[in-house]
């Protein structure tokens, strides 16, 4: 049997966008990527490579890859909010300023 090598791409690619995300500190960032380059080299390797489906290592890791791809999408998901959130800031923090622009008097 094959290693399902479509979903392991998707997890690859989704580690090396959030290691190129601004909104992550830059630790998390370079564990992304350090992540990223490792599965992609295990991907190349596991391209040919053919298991036995009944062996407690192929179910292990395919089930680790299924829970990990939903926890990169539902992660993803979640960055996708707090970068709205943070427009969601700036347009606040606008219409304050013009709020403030037209008030007739400012107690400080």
């Amino acid at each position: 049997m094959l290693f399902d090598t479509q979903t392991l791409t998707r997890i690859i690619e989704r580690s090396f966008d959030l290691s190129m995300s601004g909104t992550l500190p830059p630790e998390t960032r370079a564990q992304y990527l350090t992540h990223g380059k490792r599965l992609r080299e295990l991907l190349l390797r596991l391209l040919g490579a053919r298991f036995d489906a009944d062996s407690a290592e192929f179910k292990q890791a395919t089930s680790a890859m299924h829970d990990t791809n939903h926890a990169l999408a539902e992660a993803a998901d979640d960055l996708n909010k707090v970068t709205e959130v943070v427009g969601r800031l700036v347009k606040l923090a606008g219409y304050l300023d013009k709020a403030l622009g037209v008030a007739g008097r400012i107690i400080s």
